[in-house]
């Protein structure tokens, strides 16, 4: 950073001292994507297809990818490297943060499952409305 109060400091000092207010996230929040990727992994070929189909049939999801993965993690104190099934669940930022979230709080078969989401912070636009048009999640 410059000691030169003429020369204006880079983006991201300018963002932290962004008020905390709740005005600034309201702000982003109405910029982020509305379609995202969400991840979970389980344990069998099984689990993998059984939640990948439930995702597709209760509109939680447009399109659910399964790969076989290889994961190393330390649980509960224990370092781990297990095969597992990766589901990529392309789906919209609403329903990823309420119904596909609670789907696989509910039903994974983890005690502590993996659910990360990523923004789609761009793409083809006919396959972002095909998301769109395609996740309606049935309540």
């Amino acid at each position: 950073m410059s000691m030169n109060p003429s020369t204006p400091e880079p983006q991201a000092q300018q963002d932290a001292a962004a008020p905390v207010d709740g005005s600034a996230r309201e702000a982003s929040s109405r910029d982020l994507p509305d379609c995202v990727t969400a991840q979970t992994t389980v344990d069998s070929a099984e689990a993998a297809e059984a939640l990948a189909s439930a995702l597709i049939e209760q509109g939680l999801a447009a399109c659910v990818q399964v790969a076989q993965v290889r994961s190393y993690y330390r649980w509960q104190g224990q370092v781990h490297n297990v095969p597992e099934w990766l589901l990529t669940v392309k789906t919209t930022a609403e329903a990823a943060a309420g119904p596909l979230r609670d789907h696989i709080a509910q039903r994974h078969p983890y005690d502590e499952p993996e659910f990360i989401v990523q923004p789609i912070v761009d793409g083809s636009e006919d396959y972002l409305t095909w998301i769109r048009e395609s996740v309606q999640p049935q309540v």
